[in-house]
């Protein structure tokens, strides 16, 4: 059984295919993409696999931008870590998903309908291409609308709570396994949720992942040079400790974000 990976957080990676072939040990991965570009050219250039485990949210935008331009054959479970509202919309289109963080009693289910289905078209039997056709209403259904988009932050400073405006937001930073926002001025305040999460929760408009480490916004950049590797590097407003280097895969994403 060939499978194909599409998504671009390396940790993620790895435990997927952890999950995977301590399951299915013979099955064979035939490519990771961490791109929607690169998973269009290589889908294009080589022989679809079997099954597909597809993350909804890429560097470079929604991996159902991929349907567009290519007739996808092979069965897909998609991977998410999306509110129920979205889940909802997979589960009344029939397609397959898995909530990050992947349990592994969870994609044993998933594998096991995939069997099941290997040989049928369960989503639509009149329909050789069903996913491509389902895959504009689950992007409108999953893609937050303006109003979706977070206000403020509630944050902790001891036992003390309070909340910062998006308005008043230099940047987000993750350090040590705690995610935390830093105001204009220069404060600094643990959050409870994941980078992964609250980048889910703002508008792209305004801010921009540059790492697996750091969302920033316009108004946090000082100056942006050439770096190592065809990466940049960023000085910010208020200063950081660390190097902001915008990763190789996200440069031109980021240039198209600051061109706008």
């Amino acid at each position: 059984m060939k499978i194909l990976i599409i998504e671009d957080e390396a940790y993620a990676v790895k435990r997927l295919k952890n999950l995977i072939f301590s399951l299915e040990p013979t099955w064979e991965l035939v490519q990771v993409c961490d791109e929607i570009e690169s998973s269009i050219k290589w889908l294009n250039s080589n022989q679809q696999p079997d099954l597909i485990f597809m993350d909804i949210q890429l560097a470079d935008g929604f991996s159902f931008e991929i349907f567009k331009q290519v007739k996808i054959i092979s069965k897909v479970i998609f991977t998410t870590a999306f509110d129920n509202y979205a889940i909802e919309a997979f589960r009344h289109n029939g397609l397959d998903y898995l909530l990050k963080p992947i349990e592994k009693e969870l994609l044993q289910e998933s594998i096991t309908r995939f069997k099941k289905t290997q040989n049928q078209n369960t989503l639509n039997p009149k329909n050789t291409d069903p996913i491509s056709i389902q895959f504009e209403t689950l992007s409108k259904l999953i893609t937050p609308k303006q109003s979706d988009y977070k206000k403020r932050f509630l944050t902790k400073s001891g036992d003390s709570l309070n909340f910062i405006d998006i308005e008043n937001i230099a940047y987000f930073l993750s350090e040590s396994s705690y995610s935390f926002v830093v105001s204009k001025n220069g404060n600094q305040y643990i959050l409870d949720d994941t980078l992964d999460t609250i980048e889910k929760q703002l508008n792209p408009e305004i801010f921009f992942r540059v790492n697996r480490k750091q969302i920033i916004t316009t108004n946090s950049i000082n100056s942006i040079k050439s770096y190592f590797n065809n990466r940049l590097i960023l000085t910010l407003t208020p200063k950081i400790k660390d190097d902001t280097i915008v990763s190789r895969t996200k440069v031109k994403e980021f240039k198209m974000w600051l061109d706008q």
